[in-house]
């Protein structure tokens, strides 16, 4: 239960971070300040870089997630390793403190630096 539970709350973060990606985009195109802005803006292209990251390194633990999902439904008394739960919180501490740059950067484009 604890292993589907976890598979959904990651599929709700990609889905999320879809979405994201698709607003983001239509501010890009078609927000007030124009691409231009953000096409030049170092800014920008930090929290870019900082989402993407967080993206990539969500792959691991999401892989996991699916092979520990498929393992337990396959036997009743299926333990985690601990090996790979320990590099799955790794990863995701790292996910965390990444994640916690992109309303940093976010502040800092909305101040005006960076263009």
């Amino acid at each position: 239960a604890t292993l589907k539970r976890l598979a959904g709350i990651d599929r709700h973060y990609g889905i999320i971070a879809t979405l994201i990606i698709v607003v983001g985009i239509g501010r890009v195109f078609y927000g007030l300040k124009g691409w231009e802005f953000y096409v030049y803006n170092w800014v920008f292209w930090a929290k870019i870089a900082a989402f993407v990251m967080v993206g990539l390194l969500s792959i691991i633990p999401t892989v996991r997630f699916i092979s520990w999902n498929r393992q337990a439904s396959g036997n009743a008394s299926f333990q985690v390793p601990a090996a790979e739960l320990a590099s799955v919180k790794t990863y995701i501490r790292a996910e965390a403190f990444i994640f916690l740059l992109i309303p940093v950067f976010a502040a800092a484009m909305a101040r005006g630096y960076g263009y």
